[in-house]
């Protein structure tokens, strides 16, 4: 995942916390329900202009209605949008207090499955059949359940479907970690590791070797990021483990981090810490306040994991990461790595995977149910059009955004200028879910010919999808009791797998842990994810997902 993408899903935990506080509560059986709709009976006729009030991703906070994207839409789709656009903040403070006034846009977004259950139980979100779904964007269906079909449970709700799930092409690739490789060839390497044996080699060289040639000891092995979905991941992966997500084992959902295995990635974790090899300041970090680039781009250590990319090895970039690292860091030479070969012989690096986030209906399309036909239309034409959905997403080639092989899709002036893409809903990123209007993507075979170049060979050699794997449900959050347990027990987990790696509790200490997580709401937790990941199936099977 991206540091951008980070930040985006960092928003998302703050809104999540922040919204729920903000939400009015009342007695479940008080809660207002929105009328039922026969879709089966709905017409909608394209000769009939429709307006519909639109709140999609927040990312485009200063745009302002009437950009030649929302003009084209309108045009094609014969519409009459009403955008809402919003900040983060507002996301979390207004909206919630919006609805509750009965305010409810026709077309709303929401990031995660905790927000959509939450609209759900108020009564503001129309129940969406798949059936429906099914018969106005069967090619986006097909798209949806190959890149992310675990985003149909983000819109589940108590048996019943509540909107339309997206997803992102772009996120079923692995990070490639970095390395300096010039330090490698001082430890005798030719290439970057690729099991725990040789990266323990060459981070005990990267502390003890003198790598800088200053002769000092001052540089470490590695300062990992903090951030729970990437911390040590590639160490706990090379054991078959997700530490903070839910993954099948045995056939059942199990909690990665309790799980045997998480103790054997601890103990070699902590014998690396003893060695001195990880910069003690990462326990000091926080999320979102992380040193692992800082570190690495300082020359203090010589390899970093997650969110490495084509960007930080393009030739043609004067400001990628190994270009910048060079001029600060003569003689510095960069090189990408693959996950590691775990202990059975496989390669394995946690993804987020394709599931995005969710569209909804608003109660009041309830009168005017031709509303959403309209936008399941729109979807399956950005499915099967791909000039709609680069008007969509970048505007006009030639006008907006142009090609060129050293930079992929880039935007033109005036769009170039520092903020102009957001005010006009341009995202050169066409592989993600963030779109305004188009909250979703299309098939990666329809992205290759705007790669840079050399981005596709990249992705072959360092990224590839069959090494990713991805929580169990989509996002743990998916499960009702998260919002009461899941936040708690991630910090617990991360405060005591911090001890036992630093030496301040013993290894021992990981047996209290896991009781000590069953007991706090990991069993309610474990109990709900396999009651969900039995209810896929049955979801898989009506929208034809494999």
């Amino acid at each position: 995942m991206t540091k951008g993408e980070t930040s985006f899903v960092l928003g998302i935990v703050f809104i999540i916390g922040v919204g729920i506080a903000l939400v009015p509560t009342a007695p479940p059986n008080s809660l207002p329900k929105p009328p039922k709709v026969d879709w089966s009976r709905v017409v909608d006729n394209p000769a009939k202009k429709l307006s519909i009030s639109w709140c999609g991703s927040p990312a485009f906070p200063s745009a302002q209605p009437g950009t030649w994207v929302q003009r084209n839409l309108e045009r094609a789709f014969n519409v009459d949008f009403k955008p809402l656009f919003i900040d983060w903040a507002s996301y979390g403070n207004r909206m919630p207090l919006m609805y509750a006034g009965g305010d409810v846009p026709d077309v709303n977004w929401d990031g995660d499955p905790t927000q959509v259950r939450r609209n759900v139980r108020q009564g503001y979100v129309l129940e969406l059949p798949y059936e429906t779904i099914l018969r106005y964007a069967p090619t986006y269906v097909r798209y949806l359940n190959r890149y992310g079909r675990e985003a149909w449970l983000f819109s589940s709700v108590n048996g019943h479907n509540y909107g339309v799930p997206t997803f992102a092409a772009s996120d079923v690739f692995p990070s490639a970690p970095i390395w300096r490789m010039d330090w490698l060839r001082k430890a005798g390497f030719t290439r970057p590791p690729e099991t725990l044996e040789e990266m323990h080699r060459a981070l005990r060289f990267f502390r003890n070797g003198d790598p800088d040639g200053d002769g000092q000891k001052d540089t470490y092995g590695m300062c990992p990021d903090v951030y729970w979905s990437v911390w040590f991941g590639e160490v706990f992966a090379a054991f078959g483990i997700l530490q903070q997500d839910f993954m099948v084992k045995d056939g059942k959902v199990v909690w990665g981090g309790v799980q045997p295995e998480a103790k054997r990635a601890l103990t070699v974790l902590r014998q690396w810490y003893r060695e001195g090899l990880i910069d003690p300041d990462f326990a000091a970090a926080s999320e979102g306040n992380s040193p692992q680039d800082s570190k690495f781009n300082s020359g203090r250590t010589g390899y970093m994991y997650a969110y490495g990319s084509f960007s930080d090895f393009d030739k043609s970039n004067p400001n990628a990461r190994e270009a910048t690292m060079r001029i600060l860091l003569p003689g510095a030479e960069l090189a990408a790595g693959k996950p590691l070969i775990g202990l059975d012989g496989e390669r394995r690096a946690r993804v987020w995977g394709g599931p995005g986030h969710v569209i909804w209906f608003g109660k009041d399309v309830a009168k005017s149910p031709e509303k959403a036909i309209r936008v399941l239309k729109m979807f399956e034409r950005f499915a099967t059009d791909r000039e709609m959905f680069l008007h969509s997403r970048v505007g006009q080639r030639g006008v907006e955004w142009d090609w060129n092989p050293d930079r992929g899709i880039v935007l033109l002036p005036p769009f170039d200028a520092r903020g102009q893409d957001m005010r006009s809903l341009l995202s050169t990123n066409i592989e993600s879910a963030y779109g305004f209007f188009s909250p979703c993507a299309i098939p990666l075979s329809e992205t290759q010919e705007f790669l840079r170049q050399g981005e596709a060979a990249f992705r072959h050699q360092y990224e590839d999808p069959a090494w990713g794997v991805k929580n169990a449900i989509g996002k743990s959050d998916v499960v009702p009791s998260s919002a009461s347990y899941l936040k708690d027990l991630r910090q617990l987990q991360s405060t005591t797998f911090i001890q036992i790696i630093t030496g301040d509790k013993p290894l021992n200490a990981f047996d209290g842990f896991v009781k000590e997580w069953y007991r706090r709401g990991g069993e309610i937790l474990t109990r709900e994810a396999n009651e969900i990941a039995s209810e896929a199936k049955e979801i898989y099977s009506k929208v034809g997902a494999r």
